[in-house]
């Protein structure tokens, strides 16, 4: 009964996407025709995670900083976490979409330089500027809100200058498009065995659906 009850939660996604496009196709928050089955890697000490890591459920998002859509769901997964009462997590991993967000991999860069030094608190405390902040989006600014979150310049600016972390958010871009996505944001719902994909900025209760599903 799970398993049919994900696969009507999938269609239910699907059906979303469709009826209500956030942008057209290959572009940040694309209606897509969601997989059946996606494989992506389980949360690790790598991952940033806001929330209980011993959750029952953890959203994995594939975020683009410079995605209005990713701005648009940040909030949907962060009070769904809040709500959770420490059943769910969260856990965000670049997905740049380079050829139409400039911004996207030298923010995604930066991000991983403070996160190196703050951890995940301030991985989300810096992706909240960002996404507060989207037409500021520039070298400069992200040293500004490396700089206001207490982050050791010097050590900042070799990072980001060295874009140290570049490897990391190759193969996380790449786990994404490997299981099917092709816009951002694109989640994985992953718990109780099974990992349910979400595309677009789906509201919360589309969300809660997929979690309840596999609980």
């Amino acid at each position: 009964m799970a398993v049919v009850a994900a696969g009507v939660v999938i269609a239910a996604a699907i059906l979303y996407s469709n009826a209500h496009p956030t942008a057209p196709a290959g572009a940040g928050g694309a209606a897509q025709n969601l997989p059946q089955n996606v494989n992506v890697s389980a949360p690790s000490a790598q991952d940033h995670i806001l929330g209980s890591p011993t959750a029952k459920v953890v959203l994995i998002e594939y975020s683009d900083f410079e995605c209005p859509f990713c701005s648009l769901v940040h909030p949907t997964l962060k009070g769904i976490v809040a709500a959770s009462n420490g059943e769910v997590a969260w856990v965000m991993r670049n997905f740049p979409l380079t050829s139409i967000h400039p911004q996207a991999n030298p923010a995604a860069n930066a991000a991983e330089c403070v996160a190196e030094q703050l951890g995940s608190d301030g991985w989300f405390k810096f992706t909240d500027a960002l996404f507060a902040n989207q037409s500021k989006l520039s070298t400069a600014y992200y040293a500004q809100a490396a700089g206001q979150l207490g982050a050791d310049m010097s050590k900042y600016n070799a990072c980001f200058s060295a874009s140290k972390y570049q490897a990391k958010i190759d193969a996380e871009a790449s786990e994404a498009q490997n299981n099917g996505g092709n816009g951002t944001p694109y989640t994985v719902v992953y718990g109780g065995g099974k990992q349910v994909p979400v595309s677009g900025a789906m509201p919360a209760s589309g969300f809660q659906s997929v979690i309840d599903s596999i609980k």
